[in-house]
């Protein structure tokens, strides 16, 4: 099971495995094209490490169910790899035949939960398993809300019985950007469902929050995923970097920061 301090994997680093399995608790694989792509990536290391798949395109805001063809491939690497969880985005980015490459925040009313929900029940039944939905930065949020970003999270999780991943960057740069006070965001969650954190730099540009994944948490950032390790049962830390990345000691500051949290409210892992 995934619990410690994990990474993303990424190809600037997947030849650096005796760094992996010195420094890494388990590994964080972002789903791709086809099983034999996802196979050749993984192979070193299933069997040998905890791995959680992240799904990015599923869309499961949409009003249409995700295509059969990508739930069936994620279906295989679940069977192949055996993760700890699943997770995707509580976001759409398709409609009909149009689909972009970005992640649209949904509108926090009754009608999005049903349809979110249910395509959550969906995927959850077809995989077995419970699924971690993460909370994306946006930069506007649509007219006629009926309730709180938080508020709507928690109505997700409770009707689709599904997990949390909790992106506190994303949070950070939310609240910066929507002025809402993230401690009270916190407190609104299901703490129980909060099932993992993804944690990120990120970059400022002419005073815009860019969720950029670049090296170096802000310390707030980490204040949040204190707050999480203090109140929730969550036991999984996963570090995303994919700007200014070259090498695996790119992470080794960020990683050391993550460990020194996880190890000061869990029993430590590595050293």
């Amino acid at each position: 099971m995934a619990r410690g301090v994990g990474v993303g994997l990424r190809p600037q680093f997947q030849s650096n495995t005796d760094l992996i399995f010195k420094h890494i608790d388990f590994l964080e694989y972002n789903q791709k094209g086809t099983l034999e792509m996802i196979k050749q990536d993984l192979e070193p290391f299933v069997g040998r490490i905890p791995v959680l798949i992240h799904s990015i395109n599923l869309s499961l805001g949409s009003i249409e169910p995700p295509p059969q063809h990508r739930i069936d491939l994620l279906k295989e690497t679940v069977e192949w790899a055996k993760p700890s969880w699943v997770s995707e985005h509580l976001s759409y980015s398709r409609y009909e035949d149009i689909e972009i490459d970005n992640f649209i925040a949904m509108p926090y009313t009754d009608e999005a939960i049903e349809v979110v929900s249910a395509n959550i029940r969906s995927l959850q039944n077809h995989l077995g398993m419970t699924i971690a939905m993460e909370n994306i930065t946006h930069t506007f949020t649509w007219p006629g809300q009926q309730y709180s970003e938080a508020e709507f999270i928690k109505r997700v999780m409770e009707r689709s019985d599904c997990g949390m991943l909790l992106d506190v960057t994303n949070l950070y740069l939310n609240s910066r950007m929507h002025g809402y006070d993230p401690y009270e965001y916190l407190e609104t969650l299901p703490k129980e469902r909060i099932m993992q954190l993804h944690l990120a730099g990120h970059t400022e540009i002419d005073g815009n929050l860019i969720d950029s994944h670049v090296g170096g948490i802000h310390p707030e950032v980490l204040r949040y995923a204190e707050w999480v390790l203090k109140q929730t049962p969550c036991e999984a830390l996963v570090i995303e970097r994919d700007s200014e990345l070259y090498a695996f000691d790119d992470l080794m500051a960020d990683i050391q920061f993550c460990r020194e949290l996880f190890n000061k409210h869990r029993q430590p892992m590595k050293s």
